[in-house]
């Protein structure tokens, strides 16, 4: 009787400290104070404190952080496990290694880019590097990343996978669930197409207008020569539009990629289209091509356009022209 009133008195202790812990814990905080916070992809990054909350909702994550370097629209609410900071014990590093015991997901690494400065590890450190290409390869699907370590040669670029990276561009996929939408946006066309509005939308505060990151966008290429048209054909009709594009060696190029695939998606649900034809720079008109056919990120709309169009039995069609002259011209009925 007596061990178990001791076990019982021993749990309610435990029981109450890990009750008021975190409250404790969070009090130990303030805002702007500088930390390390964890991201998305498991890793710690500099991070400074927004707010620290009381409410009971927030019991389980009272902390919201900021990232340093990034947009607002990355803040997150964290629990003290996810923390690291001088001011907090020790013990709220222990939740960290219980969840890296935990099977990884599979990681998307959409958003890194050619030039890309990482992290990455070698002999038990990281070291800056930056990213040299990204396979699709199957044979290189554990560590599809080849990295150039800084100041060091060519000999000892490797291939690695997300375990030996620090990057926020890298980031984990949605369990069980195939790609039916928009990839991951790279981070040129973050930049470039988050464009915060003068006036906050109240129930959105994160809404970013996409015509404010199109007008952004056409200001950055400017100067730029090359551009990509497409023709979205219907039975009554014909949607034409042309975008100036980024030379693919720049460091904006998945921008103009990403921005592409986004206004024909509009469009094509604006006034719907039963074959997709494109003229521009190679590259690029090969991955609009890919997105929008079997397996790519617009899948959807390529399968529910012959429904849209009233012709299911034939296929959506996208296709790349030599000339612009072999676009049709545009056509609206009213």
């Amino acid at each position: 009787l007596k061990s178990a009133r001791g076990q019982a008195s021993s749990q309610l202790i435990d029981s109450s400290v890990h009750r008021y812990l975190p409250v404790k814990m969070a009090d130990k905080l303030e805002v702007g104070m500088k930390l390390q916070a964890m991201y998305s992809d498991g890793e710690f990054y500099p991070a400074t404190v927004v707010t620290v909350s009381e409410s009971q909702k927030r019991a389980k994550k009272p902390v919201k952080v900021h990232f340093v370097g990034y947009t607002d629209a990355d803040d997150a609410w964290l629990g003290l496990d996810g923390l690291k900071s001088k001011r907090l014990p020790k013990a709220a590093g222990k939740a960290k290694a219980k969840a890296k015991a935990k099977a990884k997901p599979e990681m998307d690494y959409s958003g890194l880019e050619k030039g890309m400065r990482v992290q990455a590890e070698a002999e038990g450190k990281y070291w800056a590097a930056e990213v040299v290409t990204v396979s699709t390869a199957k044979n290189k699907s554990k560590a599809p990343v080849k990295v150039h370590f800084i100041g060091y040669t060519n000999a000892s670029d490797e291939w690695v996978g997300a375990d030996r990276l620090r990057s926020k561009a890298i980031k984990p996929k949605t369990a069980g669930e195939g790609r039916t939408g928009p990839p991951s946006m790279p981070p040129a066309a973050r930049r470039l197409l988050l464009v915060k509005p003068k006036i906050e939308a109240p129930l959105d505060p994160g809404f970013r207008p996409l015509v404010l990151g199109k007008r952004s966008y056409l200001e950055a290429a400017k100067e730029c020569t090359e551009k990509v048209e497409w023709a979205l054909v219907r039975a009554d009709g014909c949607a034409r539009y042309s975008l100036p594009v980024f030379d693919e060696k720049s460091k904006d190029y998945r921008a103009s990629a990403y921005l592409a695939c986004i206004l024909i998606q509009e469009m094509i649900w604006q006034r719907s289209a039963s074959e997709l034809k494109l003229f521009g720079p190679a590259k690029i008109c090969k991955q609009i091509k890919a997105a929008y056919s079997a397996g790519g990120a617009y899948e959807f709309e390529a399968k529910s356009m012959p429904n849209v169009c009233g012709t299911p039995d034939k296929p959506f069609v996208v296709t790349i022209v030599e000339s612009a002259s072999d676009l049709p011209a545009a056509k609206d009925t009213p």
